[in-house]
């Protein structure tokens, strides 16, 4: 019985060893990823109380040019992606469309969580769901650039597999929201020209594309 609980006392000390010799190996990785995970999300409130850690890796890191937060394309989620040009939308003009893998359910509590934080006179019920497996959801024609944006970036955020549409006349694109930026939303025209909208700009005022064919799409 002593022998038992002796194999059993070494066992568990191996596993802490091991343990012990993956968190200090992996401590550098560990440690940025939880402070990625802190990121500030508009749409995630656990996140209005962890922000505070991932900007004081934000401060450090601009402040002695450490790497700490995760980059994407060189941009760590705050700063614009660099652009080429502007291409101009028609966005009043077209149909704005949801694509996502999401559950019903869940879209439908994605659609009610924007609307808390929607100042407008957009309702649930204007919005269209149809599908099964792949949802599509048309979205009310009188939804700003502003909105449709914001709101594709909510459904990415809970299903990575979201996209936007929007089909007019002039022009028609996809985009969705890499889950490494925070305020950058990426895509392509059909015509093959990518591109991201920068959500904190004023794109009530400045609806257009801002092209960067080095983009990762």
């Amino acid at each position: 019985m002593e022998i038992i609980l002796y194999i059993f006392v070494i066992i568990f000390f191996l596993l802490l060893v091991g343990l012990a010799h993956t968190f200090v190996k992996d401590f550098k990785e560990i440690v940025l990823g939880l402070v990625s995970m802190c990121q500030p999300r508009l749409f995630r409130p656990i996140t209005w109380v962890t922000s505070p850690i991932w900007f004081v890796g934000y401060g450090l890191e601009k402040a002695f040019g450490w790497n700490i937060i995760e980059k994407y394309d060189g941009c760590d989620g705050l700063e614009k992606y660099p652009s080429t040009g502007n291409l101009k939308l028609d966005f009043s003009n077209g149909d704005k469309i949801i694509l996502t893998q999401a559950s019903k359910r869940k879209a439908e509590s994605v659609i009610r969580v924007f609307l808390e934080f929607y100042d407008g006179d957009l309702k649930f019920e204007n919005f269209k769901i149809s599908g099964i497996q792949n949802l599509k959801i048309d979205c009310p024609n009188q939804i700003s650039f502003f909105d449709f944006s914001i709101l594709t970036q909510h459904f990415c955020n809970e299903e990575i597999k979201s996209w936007g549409i929007f089909k007019s006349s002039r022009v028609t694109y996809y985009s969705y929201s890499n889950k490494k930026t925070f305020h950058n939303i990426v895509g392509q025209t059909t015509d093959r020209q990518k591109f991201s909208i920068y959500t904190l700009d004023d794109l009530n005022k400045d609806q257009y594309l801002r092209l960067n064919q080095n983009l990762e799409v």
